[in-house]
């Protein structure tokens, strides 16, 4: 089972220069309880992002074209193909960045997105075609609200 899971301000936009446009410590934490104990999939530029360090109490893969990359305490994957294969039988979690997402959204079974209320300065976007995915539930905070998704049976 493969579940994406993004944060977004009301304009899709996730980041600006490699980074989080925004310190919402509620959604932090809410990212947290639905990766802890968990496997996540990111890109080395979001690894490098966590300070070149895996993010704690999760199992850390990094997809990297860069068969070079060092990144302590995760596991590198060269080749999407092999991640797949290797953890067809688990679920693991992509945490990004957008190169990553758009990669594996077609594999997606799960959608955890986050919206916020505000605009914040970003220049990297969110766009994807939502129409395989059926909305499960949604859940309310003050400052963002929560969508999960689910695929909808024989979309892939």
């Amino acid at each position: 089972m493969i579940k994406m899971i993004w944060c977004e301000d009301k304009n899709h936009g996730i980041g600006i220069d490699n980074s989080l446009a925004w310190n919402i410590k509620s959604e932090m934490q809410h990212f947290r309880n639905e990766t802890k104990g968990q496997t996540v999939v990111c890109g080395e530029k979001t690894f490098i992002s966590f300070g070149n360090k895996p993010l704690p109490n999760r199992k850390n893969i990094v997809l990297t074209l860069d068969k070079n990359f060092i990144a302590p305490g995760a596991i590198i994957y060269n080749d999407l193909h092999q991640l797949l294969a290797d953890y067809k039988d688990e679920t693991i979690y992509i945490i990004g960045g957008k190169t990553i997402y758009k990669l594996l959204f077609p594999y997606a079974d799960e959608l955890i997105i986050s919206t916020l209320n505000k605009s914040y300065n970003c220049n990297v976007f969110m766009s994807f075609d939502l129409s395989d995915f059926k909305l499960e539930k949604t859940l309310n905070n003050d400052e963002f609200i929560v969508n999960y998704y689910k695929r909808v049976k024989n979309a892939k």
